[in-house]
């Protein structure tokens, strides 16, 4: 349930807030790497001799699904793997409907980008897409737990100088959602990654496309979400 806890066929939850400053997750939310990031974890479980592996934790760090799946005494050889991998397969990387216009629409040091990548994968993805590493960037080897725990967006927040309740938090997939409701922001998820039912967030749109900003007179946005 949402905190708006609204049901189709009933009022909908209102579509114009105000918040301070907005925390995006990258893969599957600015830019969809969906295909690169599948092709490397399959070919990470071929190398590995993991029969039946299937990669399907979309938003989790990849140190954490290491650490699932593989022995502590293999587990540095496969973490340098994925990443190898991963850092080489830029392929079909290409940003999401709506993103580059709803960040160009925001002023500097009123966002961010809190992702579940290392910095230099990041750093590749966001080179390949064609957006601009924002200042502040919260990656997964700057933090001690990542998704779904709080700790990311609650850095994103302390970086940028902002209380995270008066927070946006952008995200695609359940780790990242539940990440940013433990941090106390409010959440936005966009569909794509997982279907719209399926996720539990204050507000839910099918794409950025839907998602305007507009910065007021006294320094806040106003979000507005409607139809594309």
């Amino acid at each position: 349930m949402t905190k708006h806890d609204w049901k189709p066929g009933e009022s909908a939850p209102p579509r114009k807030f105000t918040v301070d400053a907005l925390l995006f997750d990258l893969d599957g939310t600015l830019i969809d790497s969906t295909a690169a990031t599948e092709r490397a974890w399959r070919t990470w479980g071929e190398q590995l001799g993991l029969e039946g592996f299937s990669y399907g934790s979309h938003g989790v760090p990849a140190k954490a699904l290491v650490e699932q799946y593989i022995d502590p005494p293999r587990r540095a050889e496969a973490y340098e793997l994925i990443k190898t991998l991963e850092m080489n397969d830029t392929e079909g990387v290409v940003c999401k409907a709506g993103a580059v216009e709803l960040l160009e629409s925001l002023p500097a040091g009123s966002w961010t980008i809190v992702t579940s990548c290392t910095q230099g994968l990041a750093e590749v993805r966001m080179g390949a897409a064609g957006i601009t590493a924002p200042a502040h960037l919260v990656t997964a080897d700057q933090v001690a737990s990542g998704k779904p725990h709080p700790e990311p967006f609650l850095l994103g927040a302390e970086r940028l100088g902002v209380d995270v309740r008066r927070c946006l938090v952008v995200e695609d997939a359940q780790a990242g959602l539940a990440s940013g409701r433990a941090a106390g922001a409010m959440t936005l998820a966009v569909a794509g990654t997982a279907e719209a039912h399926t996720l539990e967030a204050d507000y839910v749109v099918d794409s950025l496309s839907q998602v305007r900003a507009q910065v007021l007179p006294n320094g806040q946005i106003e979000i507005t979400l409607g139809l594309h």
